[in-house]
């Protein structure tokens, strides 16, 4: 079983869901699809008045902000990338972690309604696998107090390794995590930490090696970070010491 975290960059792309459903009609089983849409949230806070704040690569979400990330996320862009798939002919379900209580969360501080997923209801995934569905999940989730925003990276980290699944792959605008103008075939988390602190893997990268790490420790057997053309093979390699 493979996972797939789709970024908001990739869905604007015209050309992208067209390529991504010509891959998918080639996977036996489905994957798991689990999407972001950072980029349009933003744009709604700023069509509000609102100015979009990030903490380590984490956006940090008031009561207004939540509002527009519970519609962007598991409404426009969820059903949006889910009615073209299922035009396409694929068994697309739309979900989000709420529903069914599929993801629970634990609050981050100072950051607001933004969660770091604590639990998956792995056991109702699997029927819904077994029923050859291709599950699209946005990135809301349950915690204490109602809806959390959750970065996609760690979702689909959260969820890849409930499995375990025998890969994730983060795909990105850029066929790998680049170093000195080289996109590198394999890192470790020594590297990444020393990739991190000089400032070489920033911003929205940063969730996204971290949650790779994780999901590896959690026993998903592999993690790439690469772009759609590399999803079969390619990008960078995530691997864990020894």
């Amino acid at each position: 079983m493979r996972v797939i975290k789709i970024g908001g960059n990739e869905l604007d792309q015209p050309s992208f869901v067209e390529d991504l459903v010509a891959a998918l009609k080639e996977m036996s089983p489905l994957p798991i699809l689990v999407h972001g849409g950072g980029k349009a949230v933003s744009a709604w806070q700023q069509r509000v008045g609102l100015t979009p704040r990030y903490v380590g690569g984490l956006r940090v979400t008031d009561d207004e902000t939540r509002e527009l990330a519970v519609m962007t996320l598991a409404g426009l862009t969820n059903k949006t990338l889910v009615a073209a798939l299922a035009q396409a002919g694929l068994p697309a379900l739309g979900l989000c972690g709420a529903d069914l209580g599929l993801v629970r969360v634990s609050p981050l501080a100072d950051l607001g309604w933004v969660g770091k997923p604590a639990a998956v209801n792995v056991d109702r995934l699997r029927r819904w696998l077994a029923e050859g569905l291709l599950l699209v999940i946005a990135p809301i989730a349950l915690g204490p107090g109602g809806l959390y925003n959750v970065n996609a990276d760690q979702m689909a980290a959260a969820i890849a390794a409930a499995l375990p699944a025998d890969e994730l792959v983060f795909l990105t605008d850029v066929p790998g995590v680049q170093v000195e103008d080289a996109i590198q075939p394999s890192l470790r988390a020594e590297e990444i930490e020393a990739l991190i602190a000089a400032g070489v893997i920033r911003d929205g990268m940063v969730p996204k090696v971290r949650s790779a790490l994780e999901a590896l420790a959690a026993g998903v057997r592999r993690v790439r970070i690469t772009h759609l053309a590399g999803l079969h093979e390619g990008g960078t390699e995530i691997r864990r010491e020894g």
